[in-house]
């Protein structure tokens, strides 16, 4: 993904809820990216600070146990999120990290790369830590699984990861409750795949759950 233009002043926020600007943030670049929908931009965003703020430190350790793929992989992450949510600073130097880490370039030259990476992603987790209004509590579901209204969910679930559809988180984010009470834990593993753009995965972690419940799986 090619790196995000940095605005030349950053515009008011157009997501209700937020105060201002981000630092760092294009938000309306970002916004484009999640097809104009607020909520979802919102939910990733949390999404973000909440599996990526100790990247810097993961990316440190792995180097130290000499696992550079790990490392690698970690950038990579850091790289295509922040160009989807327009991190403007974070992204270009993410992808110089990734670039030096599979160039296997001199630990001299991967460390300053990975404090300039540390230093970036700190700034920008404090900032979306000041910024972004607080996340709504979960609806949960109880009782029985309304069996028809989860293979109806599916049904639709199911072509959208496949076609790799932006729509298919909305889908997810709109129907947890039912998803969270019919496949518990597993639901997790969907809804992190999701959040991380792995599509495929979260096909599979779909119909595994299905599976793994006692459910039907959706057809393709």
């Amino acid at each position: 993904m090619s790196s995000p233009a940095r605005p030349d002043e950053p515009s008011a926020s157009p997501i209700p809820g937020f105060p201002g600007p981000i630092d760092g943030l294009d938000i309306s670049s970002g916004l484009r990216r999640m097809e104009g929908d607020p909520e979802l931009y919102l939910a990733l965003l949390r999404d973000f600070v909440a599996t990526e703020r100790n990247a810097a430190t993961v990316i440190a350790d792995a180097l130290a146990a000499d696992d550079c793929p790990a490392a690698t992989r970690c950038a990579h992450t850091v790289k295509g999120l922040s160009g989807t949510f327009g991190a403007y600073r974070l992204q270009p130097v993410a992808q110089n990290l990734e670039q030096a880490l599979r160039d296997a370039r001199p630990r001299a030259e991967v460390d300053t790369l990975l404090g300039h990476f540390r230093a970036e992603l700190q700034a920008l987790m404090a900032a979306l830590d000041a910024t972004l209004p607080p996340e709504p509590a979960p609806v949960p579901q109880h009782g029985p699984v309304d069996r028809d209204q989860l293979a109806a969910v599916c049904a639709e679930l199911l072509p959208l990861l496949i076609d790799c559809d932006m729509a298919a988180i909305r889908v997810v984010e709109t129907h947890a409750g039912l998803l969270g009470c019919a496949f518990g834990t597993d639901f997790r593993a969907i809804e992190h795949a999701l959040r991380s753009f792995d599509f495929e995965i979260a096909e599979a972690a779909l119909i595994a759950a299905c599976h793994k419940h006692g459910f039907p799986a959706p057809a393709a």
